[in-house]
C-alpha cells in the first residue's frame, strides 16, 4: 500500500525518497513487534493502558534490531516515527512536518491495513469504512493531504494491491 501510495505521490514528494528505502521501511515498521510478549501481540479484545505502554515500545525496538545493519540507516527514522500524529500526539511527540514524508505515508498504508485485514482484535472492515475513517483521520492523526493523494487512488488499484497482500 505504502508503494501504491508512492506511485501517486507529486514529483515534488517522489524527489525527497529513495523508492527502494520506501519499499524497505514499509516491509520492516513492525520488525520491533518480535520484541513484544506475543500474549499482548494477538490478545484478543481492547488492551490496558500497561499493554498498551508495551506496544508503544515496538518503534523503538524495531529501530534496535535495524541498528545493527547498516544499510537501513537511511531508513531508521522512518521507521521509528511511523505512529507520529499530524497533531503531535504520537508516540514521540512530533507533529506536521517534523515527521519525515515517508513516516507519514507509511502511517496511512498502516491505518489503511490495520481496516482492511484480519486481526487477532478484530474482523476486516470495507475499503468504504477504511476510507472514511482515514478521511476523518485526516488533520489530526494523518497527513491531510497524503490522506487525499491516497482517496484519489483508483478503488480497484487499492483493492487489488489489498488482495495481493492477503494471498502472501
Amino acid at each position: 500500500i505504502a508503494m501504491l501510495i508512492y506511485d501517486y505521490l507529486p514529483y515534488k514528494y517522489k524527489k525527497t525518497i529513495r523508492c527502494e528505502n520506501l519499499r524497505y521501511a514499509a516491509l520492516f515498521l513492525d520488525v520491533g513487534k518480535l520484541g513484544i510478549p506475543s500474549k499482548v501481540i494477538n490478545k484478543p479484545g481492547k488492551l490496558e493502558t500497561e499493554e498498551w505502554d508495551i506496544i508503544k515500545k515496538h518503534a523503538d525496538i524495531g529501530v534496535q534490531v535495524l541498528k545493527q545493519i547498516h544499510s537501513f540507516d537511511d531508513i531508521s527514522d522512518w521507521i521509528l516515527y511511523h505512529h507520529e500524529r499530524i497533531d503531535g500526539n504520537g508516540y514521540h511527540g512530533l507533529n506536521g512536518n517534523e515527521i519525515p514524508l515517508a513516516s507519514r505515508i507509511i502511517a496511512i498504508a498502516d491505518t489503511y491495513s490495520a481496516i482492511v485485514m484480519v486481526r487477532s482484535y478484530k474482523p476486516s472492515r470495507s475499503y468504504d469504512d477504511a476510507i472514511g475513517s482515514l478521511k476523518i483521520a485526516a488533520g489530526s492523526q494523518l497527513d491531510k493531504e497524503l490522506v487525499g493523494i491516497f482517496c484519489s487512488i483508483p478503488r480497484e488499484k487499492v483493492e487489488e494491491c489489498t488482495r495481493r497482500v492477503k494471498e502472501k
